[in-house]
């Protein structure tokens, strides 16, 4: 799943058009889902690493995969707005995936007599 949702992203980011507008900043919301997921699969995916590690290293890559998609397709824009997708999407996956750790933990404590 982590490799499908990275190979996904990393085409959708480096492909030499930008891809085609759905709606008024779509592109946006595209970024935003695809940095989510690929952040979701990898807490899955890299589950016994540390929470702050995992974090923290997809947080430097939201930016950072803005800046290199502008080096290797000099045809594509560089955006702050899309690396404010990029971090959203990261950042509403942390998110995501604390609220479900919550539960879970809550669910279990329930479940026990």
């Amino acid at each position: 799943m982590f490799g499908i949702s990275l190979a996904l992203l990393l085409y959708g980011l480096l492909r030499p058009e930008s891809p085609p507008q759905f709606f008024s900043n779509s592109d946006k919301l595209l970024h935003l889902l695809g940095f989510g997921a690929v952040s979701l699969a990898a807490r899955i995916a890299f589950i016994r690493t540390p929470a702050w590690l995992l974090w923290g290293v997809l947080l430097l890559c939201a930016p950072l995969s803005e800046w290199l998609q502008h080096r290797l397709q000099p045809t594509r824009q560089f955006s702050w707005n899309d690396i404010y997708a990029n971090l959203t999407g990261v950042i509403l996956a942390a998110l995501g995936w604390w609220l479900l750790t919550v539960l879970y933990t809550y669910w279990q404590s329930r479940k026990a007599p």
